[in-house]
């Protein structure tokens, strides 16, 4: 009876300190999962959760396309795709892209972009250029406006535009201060820019049509 009575007790204090070493446990994985969530917190607090292509649009305010057509031409490629297939993007290819945004808001071309960033082309020296690419557009525009604003100085030219020839607007230029380069370089950026307008103006002169091909021509 001694012996049954031992065994019960013995079987109880197991008892007892498994359940005891279960609650431990249960204490241990509530506190490392309560850690693991405090860890994602923070991380997504800080901002060093990789982005989806549409919610890295949205920071700088670009289309999604535009994303897009960066990573096909290795601009700006994801770091990872997520189980689903999503492109993520870590924080070195968010700042990446702001410095491409800011490029591009200084009017530099794609590809300069790329070769600022994955080559060792100094960013002076192609901002430097894209100065130099401005002023010779704003030259332009310069003197479109001074064409322009001539011509419109009298209404009775600008009513007998479709009936002047050839030699009026010639000497018209001339007056202007416009050298035969001077014209060449207006024909070139007239047919560059709006080609089927200037074609109606070369006709309009009353050229005919192998002339019309002959200016058209020299000025592609």
């Amino acid at each position: 009876m001694a012996g049954k009575h031992e065994r019960v007790v013995r079987e109880g204090g197991r008892v007892a300190r498994e359940s005891d070493g279960a609650r431990r446990s249960g204490k241990g994985a509530g506190r490392s999962a309560v850690a693991q969530r405090a860890r994602l917190a923070s991380s997504s607090a800080s901002g060093t959760d990789p982005l989806t292509i549409s919610r890295l649009a949205r920071r700088f305010g670009l289309a999604r396309s535009t994303l897009l057509y960066y990573d096909r031409i290795g601009l700006l490629r994801p770091n990872r795709h997520s189980p689903a297939g999503y492109r993520l993007y870590d924080p070195q290819a968010v700042e990446r892209l702001k410095r491409i945004v800011e490029l591009r808001s200084a009017g530099m071309a794609l590809t300069t972009v790329k070769l600022v960033l994955e080559t060792s082309t100094p960013l002076a020296d192609a901002l430097e250029q894209q100065v130099a690419l401005l002023n010779r557009q704003l030259s332009q525009l310069r003197e479109q406006q001074r064409v322009v604003l001539t011509l419109l100085q009298s209404r009775s030219a600008a009513r007998r535009a479709r009936t002047m020839t050839k030699d009026s607007w010639t000497r018209m230029f001339r007056s202007i201060g416009l050298s035969d380069a001077d014209m060449r370089q207006w024909h070139a950026h007239f047919e560059r820019t709006m080609p089927e307008a200037h074609r109606d103006f070369l006709e309009a002169l009353g050229l005919d049509a192998p002339e019309v091909r002959r200016i058209r021509g020299w000025s592609k």
